[in-house]
């Protein structure tokens, strides 16, 4: 999951930052712009607003190598890979919800048309990351809350 996600940074969302001012003009002639405008459809601002632009660049370089960096540490065992997991994971969850949270509460006003197939469009692209990243941060909690939970012995002790 954590390379199909930071495969995507590198190829269609490093394209998006490194394209994003000129991707409206490009659409005739490219295809990564002519995919970029059918997720315009769902969400228009998220092609061309500078909020949009600087997520995206954090997510492409920053989110990125830490990918890459959880998965070596998943890889080799490292003790502190929970801890960067549940960072992620909480920190992606976050920005998705957000994501959702702000077009709701703008009324979806970046969607062209408010149709089934715009709804499914913007919620149904930005599912796997929210769910991958939940489960990740869940998991990592559920593992540190277990390596930090008292032992019976000491809960007997405590209680009395």
């Amino acid at each position: 999951m954590l390379l199909f996600f930071s495969l995507f940074n590198l190829t269609m969302d490093l394209y998006y930052v490194t394209h994003w001012r000129h991707l409206p003009a490009m659409v005739a002639t490219d295809w990564l712009a002519w995919l970029w405008s059918i997720y315009a459809e769902a969400d228009r601002f998220w092609i061309v607003t500078p909020w949009s632009w600087a997520q995206e660049a954090v997510n492409v370089y920053v989110t990125t190598a830490v990918n890459l960096w959880l998965v070596w540490a998943i890889v080799k065992a490292r003790p502190y890979r929970h801890a960067l997991q549940l960072t992620v994971g909480a920190y992606l969850t976050y920005s998705v919800v957000l994501y959702f949270l702000a077009a709701h509460v703008s009324g979806y006003g970046g969607m062209r048309e408010r149709r089934v197939a715009n709804f499914a469009l913007f919620y149904g692209s930005s599912l796997p990351w929210l769910l991958g990243y939940l489960y990740m941060g869940w998991d990592s909690f559920a593992a540190i809350a277990a390596r930090f939970a008292p032992t019976p012995s000491v809960r007997s002790k405590s209680s009395k």
